[in-house]
């Protein structure tokens, strides 16, 4: 099975109870088993920290609990997230976002938890390939 990316609206959701996207998080992260490798970015936890301000201590227990892969980049994958998001120069694309686009590439996944639909419904990966994003609108 193929990993799935985590982005900040998902761990958001999971962590705030209050979230309208609540439900769907709390049922999609019960429905994971051990196969389903989740992955992030440094980025995307930084996002999250400032997202989740009040609740930082369940993210850092979520972080550790979730066994979740928080991938490293280096200053050499740079070109290549800049390459990714080049077609986008119409929309801000956040550098978290552009560091999942990468993760996204480099591990041959297109499963992405996120609520960002105006985002990840129009980035492509290459071959013009959608992401699969595993929430639905409200």
């Amino acid at each position: 099975m193929p990993s799935i990316l985590i982005d900040t609206g998902a761990i958001r959701a999971l962590l705030d109870p209050g979230d309208k996207y609540h439900g769907q998080a709390v049922a999609l992260f019960k429905s994971l088993g051990p196969a389903d490798d989740l992955l992030t970015t440094w980025p995307v936890i930084t996002e999250c920290s400032f997202a989740i301000e009040r609740n930082r201590v369940a993210l850092w227990q979520w972080i550790h609990d979730s066994g979740i892969e928080i991938v490293d980049f280096s200053i050499q994958d740079l070109p290549a997230m800049q390459r990714l998001t080049a077609p986008y120069s119409d929309r801000l694309v956040d550098f978290a976002d552009a560091t999942l686009l990468w993760l996204a590439m480099r591990r041959h996944t297109r499963r992405i938890a996120t609520t960002d639909f105006n985002d990840f419904e129009t980035y492509r990966l290459p071959g013009r390939l959608k992401f699969d994003i595993l929430f639905t609108r409200r």
